[in-house]
């Protein structure tokens, strides 16, 4: 077995008892676990909170987690259910569902996308009174994005707003 390097003494380097370090010690991993209940208890987000807004035009639900953690794959559900005809059902969301993050998939492809001031816009066509229409879109959050985001959704009969559903979102590390 070598011999100890001369800088180093059993006694101040193996055998410390100072109760400070292993206070410490005991305190950091405690923190770690801690942040580990809390995420495996679901208290950083990924479950959907619904949103509904009405107008005497149509209703508007939204649902998508409003907490979520970097890197996570995840859901937003918009449901329009057409009380009058729609003539172009246009849904409007704000930079915060694409800041970012990842749009994997949008279903069904809209008719036509771009920006709208900024905000992306996904117009869709014609809804016939009492038609119920469900766009589904898939994201995946960028792992160094953190933060609170604005997530509001609008929809527009082409240019003419029917419903504002107000919501944000919560970016966790």
């Amino acid at each position: 077995m070598a011999d100890i390097p001369q800088a180093l003494t059993f006694a101040e380097n193996r055998d410390a008892t100072e109760v400070y370090e292993l206070s410490a010690r005991r305190l950091f991993f405690g923190l770690v676990t801690v942040v580990l209940l809390l995420g495996l208890v679901n208290a950083f987000g990924q479950s959907p909170v619904g949103s509904r807004v009405a107008s005497s035009a149509a209703t508007l639900e939204v649902s998508a987690p409003t907490d979520v953690r970097g890197g996570l794959y995840f859901q937003g559900r918009f449901r329009i259910r057409a009380h009058d005809a729609i003539r172009n059902a246009t849904l409007v969301l704000d930079s915060g569902w694409a800041e970012s993050m990842h749009i994997n998939t949008i279903e069904p492809a809209p008719v036509e996308e771009t920006s709208r001031n900024g905000d992306l816009t996904l117009a869709f066509g014609p809804l016939a009174t009492g038609d119920l229409f469900t766009v589904y879109l898939q994201f995946q959050v960028n792992p160094t994005n953190l933060g609170v985001r604005s997530q509001d959704v609008r929809l527009y009969d082409d240019t003419e707003l029917l419903a504002t559903a107000e919501r944000t979102v919560t970016i966790w590390p």
